[in-house]
């Protein structure tokens, strides 16, 4: 394929360096690059708009360009013929990549929400290393062997790890240890192109205590050698609180099933996020990075009452276990606050947190966001005198939920998203029903990734 120089003028949102071939106005993608680098780059795909290559030879390094520390990394020499597709940003400099991840919000409210002037604040940082309290872990056999690794990108190809510097050492050392029993007791490991095998993947989440709950997931509900396998793990980890099994029978991408089994120990774990203590099951949704979490807690407080608002009541939609409605819950006042969530294993949780944290006047609803927003208010409170906190899926509101959420004229809403792209779009159909976008704060949940979360404050025009 041809071979050619590229100099790099930006990122891109999905953490894609964008640059120009030498006289040509056609943009070329290049993975793994850096703003400034100048590349000697090989022709991977070509269309009539846009062309992606690969990094051949750095010819130039870009300021802020670093060695990236993991040897499963992209590395220019091409040593590996696959790497790691879980981290596409350890190239970057971190305070860089802080930079870029606010200018990729910028860049996504005035392309795609069309907001001429953005009020973005500088990206709060995190942790860079070993920040995860959560790691999903795929199994495949391949060259003759039970491998256990992180997919290469664009593929489902496992590449095996010695360590990931993201995660906890104890969530890596498990992960072996999990391997090496599969390759002892024989377990079959899923073959998903033929639909066959038990082993599908290890989740671990852990705390800042250092406890984890374990989970195998597997494709049927039997579990070859279970107390063996049991006692192996409880004697080698004794931070492991609970072992848990979740089986997925179907063909997806999707991790986990809907069926769950407890095969030892507690079912759930506590987290700490500031002054909250949070009972999480092991299918449960929280963010997987504490620090930076209570970073995006706070910012999130900050927003609701900023300019000495005092709700009415506050609605946490989305709720999942309750963490964002419990943490407002103290400067709420004597105000109603509320949290929808349609996982009622996830509202069980919340219930069980508001009673945990002295806050068993928040009250919880099992429902979709959609059909909540339909019913009569719950407060005697206006809406118009209401805050609402938002943490919808990455893809954003349905066209329905918007809707109905801005048909109610909620005076002020604080919207946290994982996707600039869907949050600029959101922010706009917000605009055009009569909110102004007053501020918005990216934080770095995802060190060494292009991932951003943010936080946003929508207040109703009068």
């Amino acid at each position: 394929m041809e071979t050619f120089q590229v100099r790099i003028e930006k990122m891109a949102l999905e953490g894609q360096a964008i640059g120009k071939a030498p006289g040509s106005d056609k943009v070329i993608f290049v993975p793994y690059a850096v703003p400034g680098d100048l590349l000697e780059v090989r022709l991977i795909k070509a269309k009539t708009q846009y062309a992606q290559a690969k990094i051949m030879r750095v010819i130039e390094a870009g300021p802020g360009r670093v060695a990236p520390p993991c040897p499963h990394h992209f590395q220019v020499s091409g040593a590996e013929p696959f790497w790691c597709g879980g981290c596409n940003m350890q190239q970057l400099d971190y305070a860089l990549q802080l930079k870029l991840k606010r200018e990729a919000v910028l860049d996504a409210l005035r392309r795609i929400g069309k907001f001429p002037s953005v009020p973005v604040a500088e990206t709060l940082p995190s942790p860079p290393w070993r920040c995860r309290n959560k790691v999903q872990v795929p199994f495949a056999f391949s060259g003759g062997e039970i491998q256990a690794g992180f997919f290469a990108p664009g593929t489902h190809k496992i590449v095996p790890f010695q360590d990931c510097l993201l995660q906890p050492e104890f969530s890596v050392r498990l992960v072996h240890q999990v391997a090496a029993l599969a390759r002892r007791f024989g377990w079959q490991i899923y073959d998903e192109d033929r639909r066959r095998g038990w082993l599908r993947h290890l989740v671990v989440r852990t705390n800042q205590d250092g406890q984890a709950l374990a989970t195998l997931v597997t494709r049927t509900p039997e579990f070859p050698r279970l107390k063996e396998a049991v006692a192996e793990l409880t004697r080698a980890f004794p931070e492991m609180i609970g072992l848990h099994q979740n089986v997925q029978p179907a063909q997806t991408s999707v991790i986990l099933g809907s069926r769950w089994r407890r095969l030892w120990g507690r079912d759930f774990i506590v987290e700490k996020i500031g002054g909250l203590r949070l009972e999480v099951s092991p299918g449960a949704f929280l963010q997987v990075n504490t620090p930076a979490c209570e970073a995006l807690y706070r910012s999130v407080e900050g927003m609701l009452f900023e300019g000495g608002f005092r709700p009415g009541h506050v609605l946490d939609l989305y709720c999942g276990v309750g963490a964002i409605a419990l943490w407002v819950a103290g400067r709420a006042g004597g105000a109603a606050v509320m949290g929808v969530e349609e996982n009622h294993r996830s509202v069980d949780s919340a219930r069980h947190n508001a009673r945990l944290n002295g806050a068993g006047q928040v009250q919880f609803f099992c429902a979709k966001v959609e059909d909540f927003l339909k019913r009569p208010a719950n407060t005697s409170a206006k809406a118009s005198e209401a805050g609402v906190l938002l943490d919808p899926p990455r893809s954003g509101l349905s066209p329905l939920a918007l809707e109905r959420l801005a048909r109610r004229g909620f005076s002020r809403i604080i919207y946290i998203s994982c996707d600039p792209a869907s949050f600029a779009r959101d922010a706009r159909r917000l605009a055009d029903r009569g909110y102004a976008l007053k501020a918005v704060q990216p934080v770095d949940l995802f060190p060494q990734t292009a991932h951003v979360e943010l936080a946003a404050r929508l207040d109703r025009l009068r």
